[in-house]
């Protein structure tokens, strides 16, 4: 079912990728390094006996705990990430465009511990970094919970501590760093 619902979303990671920010490639992973990446996104008690999936959905390692850890987007691999099936289901609807609404009607939980690459807080798919609030999280968790919840959790990244991204879209969720999140330089004023 993984593989079926995440056509196209390991590729991408949490979001679409961002061409004018370059990170080093780090050429082709072996299976094992691959699988010690998708790990890294999360702590080991989450992450030793889930589900493994490289960037084409083929699966590295079969999971039995209800997790599925992606490896990033290649050829970078800069943002694995470690999800429940709240997230599986959140991330079908976000790579096809398609509506989400949580029937799960749970808590969501995604891990990206090795963090992020940059993305555009304010609105979805939008890939003009002229536009907008741009972030790069570092290590970071991120929740589904009905918006209704949010309250009044910053719409700002750079406000310190867990902030909406993405309010006002069906995709909108809470971000919540385990770093100081600093600004990136085309994203200050």
């Amino acid at each position: 079912m993984a593989a079926l619902l995440l056509s196209g979303a390991v590729s991408a990671g949490h979001h679409e990728e961002n061409d004018s920010i370059a990170a080093p490639v780090m050429g082709s992973l072996s299976t094992a390094q691959k699988i010690d990446l998708a790990k890294a996104a999360a702590p080991a008690n989450v992450s030793d006996e889930a589900r493994i999936l490289d960037a084409d959905n083929t699966v590295l390692q079969e999971g039995d705990n209800g997790w599925t850890c992606m490896v990033g987007t290649p050829p970078n691999y800069e943002n694995p990430m470690c999800v429940d099936a709240v997230w599986l289901g959140w991330l079908d609807a976000f790579m096809n465009k398609k509506p989400y609404k949580n029937d799960a009607k749970s808590i969501g939980f995604s891990y990206m511990l090795v963090g992020d690459i940059p993305v555009d807080n304010d609105e979805p798919f939008n890939t003009d970094e002229d536009k907008n609030t741009w972030v790069q999280e570092g290590p970071h968790l991120m929740l589904l919970v009905p918006q209704g919840l949010f309250g009044d959790l910053p719409r700002d990244p750079y406000a310190g501590g867990p902030y909406v991204m993405w309010e006002g879209s069906e995709y909108a969720h809470i971000m919540v760093p385990l770093e100081k999140t600093t600004p990136l330089i085309y994203a200050q004023p």
